[in-house]
């Protein structure tokens, strides 16, 4: 039985640097993701490390969404995590492909985990 699915994905060679750095146009993407996915957001965690770096977690009632950036690399670490019973993997596929088209990458790697009981 499915617990869910899991999309754990590195954003690399990021064009759009500027996003890397901006904490409220990164939680306004994890928001879009939200919205647009009927994701609900229990709790927002945020840190942003110095001399750089971002860390973003949503608990959601469907599990977590989290996003980990390293301007240094110029690279992102992504997981989304729901319980949400999806016919195929073309949320994720959706979802996934926006993000690279935001960050203007033009290196990413992705994979979709289905969780099992």
């Amino acid at each position: 039985m499915s617990s869910g699915k899991h999309l754990i994905g590195d954003i690399k060679n990021i064009k759009n640097e500027k996003l890397i750095h901006d904490m409220e146009g990164l939680k306004k993407v994890l928001d879009t993701i939200c919205e647009t996915n009927q994701f609900t957001i229990l709790h927002k965690v945020e840190h942003a490390f110095t001399p750089q770096g971002i860390t973003i977690l949503y608990l959601l009632s469907e599990s977590h969404i989290s996003i980990h950036t390293f301007p240094e690399k110029n690279y992102i670490a992504m997981d989304i995590y729901t319980c949400k019973d999806y016919e195929n993997n073309d949320v994720y596929h959706r979802i996934w492909n926006n993000l690279i088209s935001l960050f203007d990458a033009d290196d990413s790697t992705f994979l979709i985990v289905d969780r099992k009981f």
